[in-house]
């Protein structure tokens, strides 16, 4: 689908308004094409002997004529006018909600893949960069083919020898525009691009805001933004450089059609061979050509820099996500949570891979640890679980059944994740912790937060649970973020809960309370926890060991202590380094 044919199908979301514009715009359009008609019949009344031969009553009527005529072209044009702004708003609200609910069904790997400042500026910046082209360019544009159409109509019905110079003239004129906007359209991308990259370089210096003041690289960070800065600004100045040729250009060029109309009519008025009012009636069709004319042009250059930026909406629009149902998808009424591993294998690029034929089975209601050296693959574990990502190969089943041929959503509506780095809206306390659950009671959400220890907390702050969190959860500490995202993650009540190193910023008597209040509720659901907490690795059920990819040990502590050497090696570690910091917390 090209720019143009998305303009239209956007359009054609008001099809009862594009149409009666349509109707408006063809009714004013005959009004002012036979106004110069009127205009000549006017002046032709003017015998050279007016003042013995002056017919005032004809005069006076083809005066009214032109103001009736005049004032019917305005008032259709301004009908048609409000039924453009109908379009174009509609136009403008359907594509910002269809590129909102694209990039809402993207899958992860979409945002591994681009920018988000560029993201952001498709969804932004590019489609106020359409405005024109789906406000005034609709209504300009339509006006604008009517007219000249309804112009060169009059000119042949009344000469065609000028006929021909006025297509000429006209064809000049478009071709100029054509060429113009060929020159603009990569300046118009660029633009684009470049604003994208402007977008980026402010969000990570808000984002980083606190790597960049430990580091002190402001000044770096500022001309990183001045490069990007001015690459937009002479992108900007090229696009305006190329476009200030065309208006210019076309008054020239009428100028010159008015020359020839003048004086072509003016020798066949003298030699007898043309009338006064067909000449006047072709000088004010001239001039009713200029507007037009203008006008095309200018929309032309507009769809060309509307082009450039439904180019980088489309991609967005385009995009199909990793992750999809099939079509024949069942729902999920209700899980054990029994999950099995066959032989996955997974990498976030093609040519590496980070899981290599890894094969475990966790039985339904039990609690699974997982632990391994950095960059062995156990958050990709528990990505690939929800479907985040797919296995490249191999089969994840719950209960017995390819998660493939569950309903994500289904799914995971029956997963509970609690992640290292936790993201919080700027919200409520109570909004953050019902987020999966909009109609969670007060009730529920209070019995959550004191699962999480976060209810001695809350109520001690002026305002409770209505306490706003800030932006990134910024009023709240890391520990009391976590203990938020762990209160989130239980108020859906999920039968497959995964943990990963969700204590790691709590102190070990609020894990311990923490700890106490999930074995309590974790009776019956599958849980799998990444962490380094070893008294957590000790109270687990079962331990599965990675190393670089792969399954290198699975069993209960006491076995894997006795007979894994890697196991055996972190567990020592983690315990002297715990120990020396007095972390050594009562195993559950």
């Amino acid at each position: 689908m090209n720019s143009a044919h998305m303009i239209f199908k956007y359009w054609l979301k008001s099809k009862r308004s594009f149409i009666l514009e349509f109707t408006f715009l063809t009714f004013s359009t005959i009004f002012y094409t036979f106004t110069p008609i009127f205009i000549g019949r006017m002046v032709g009344v003017l015998d050279p002997n007016l003042l013995t031969n002056f017919n005032t009553i004809l005069f006076f009527f083809y005066f009214f004529m032109v103001l009736i005529f005049a004032t019917l072209t305005y008032l259709f044009n301004r009908a048609a006018r409000l039924q453009g702004a109908e379009v174009s708003s509609r136009a403008i609200y359907y594509l910002r909600d269809d590129i909102s609910n694209a990039i809402y069904r993207q899958s992860f790997s979409y945002f591994d893949k681009i920018e988000t400042g560029q993201l952001i500026a498709r969804a932004t910046s590019d489609i106020e960069e359409t405005q024109q082209i789906f406000g005034m360019g609709l209504t300009l544009g339509l006006q604008s083919i009517l007219q000249i159409s309804g112009v060169i109509s009059g000119f042949f019905a009344f000469n065609l020898d000028l006929s021909l110079i006025l297509v000429t003239v006209i064809l000049i004129s478009l071709t100029l525009s054509y060429f113009i906007a060929k020159k603009l359209k990569p300046i118009f991308l660029e633009t684009r691009e470049s604003f994208g990259d402007l977008t980026t370089s402010i969000r990570e210096n808000i984002v980083g805001a606190q790597v960049v003041r430990i580091f002190s690289t402001q000044n770096k960070e500022l001309q990183k933004f001045k490069k990007n800065n001015e690459r937009f600004y002479q992108a900007s100045v090229n696009s305006v450089k190329y476009n200030s040729y065309y208006m210019p250009s076309i008054y020239v060029i009428m100028g010159v059609m008015t020359i020839f109309t003048l004086f072509i009519g003016g020798i066949r008025f003298i030699n007898g061979t043309m009338d006064l009012d067909t000449v006047i009636t072709l000088i004010s069709y001239v001039a009713a050509l200029g507007f037009p004319l203008m006008a095309l042009g200018q929309i032309m250059l507009s769809y060309i820099q509307a082009d450039a930026a439904l180019t980088r909406v489309r991609d967005v629009l385009e995009s199909s996500p990793d992750i999809k149902d099939l079509p024949d998808a069942i729902q999920i009424s209700t899980i054990k949570g029994d999950i099995q591993f066959e032989n996955v294998s997974f990498g976030y690029t093609s040519d590496h891979r980070i899981l290599k034929g890894i094969s475990f089975k966790i039985p339904a209601g039990r609690k699974l640890a997982i632990l391994g050296t950095t960059g062995s693959g156990k958050s990709t574990i528990i990505n690939l679980i929800p479907r985040f990502y797919d296995a490249i190969e191999g089969t994840i089943r719950i209960d017995q059944q390819d998660i493939k041929k569950y309903l994500v959503k289904d799914l995971r509506k029956n997963i509970g994740i609690v992640s290292q780095e936790t993201f919080l809206f700027n919200k409520t306390i109570a909004e953050n912790i019902a987020y999966g659950k909009e109609d969670a009671s007060k009730d529920e959400i209070i019995e959550v937060a004191k699962i999480a220890d976060l209810h001695d907390f809350i109520i001690q702050l002026p305002k409770g649970y209505e306490t706003i969190v800030g932006e990134r959860g910024t009023r709240l500490s890391g520990g009391q973020k976590q203990r938020l995202s762990i209160a989130r993650a239980l108020l859906i009540k999920p039968k497959i809960l995964i943990l990963d190193d969700s204590t790691s910023s709590v102190d070990v008597e609020t894990e311990y309370n923490i700890q106490q209040a999930l074995a309590r509720i974790m009776e019956g659901i599958t849980s799998i926890i990444i962490t380094q907490r070893i008294s957590t690795i000790r109270g687990a059920d079962c331990i599965l060991i990675l190393d670089r990819g792969r399954v290198v040990g699975y069993g209960t502590h006491d076995e894997l202590i006795s007979s894994n050497v890697l196991y055996k090696q972190i567990y020592e570690t983690l315990y002297q380094k715990q120990k020396s910091r007095g972390k050594i917390g009562e195993v559950i």
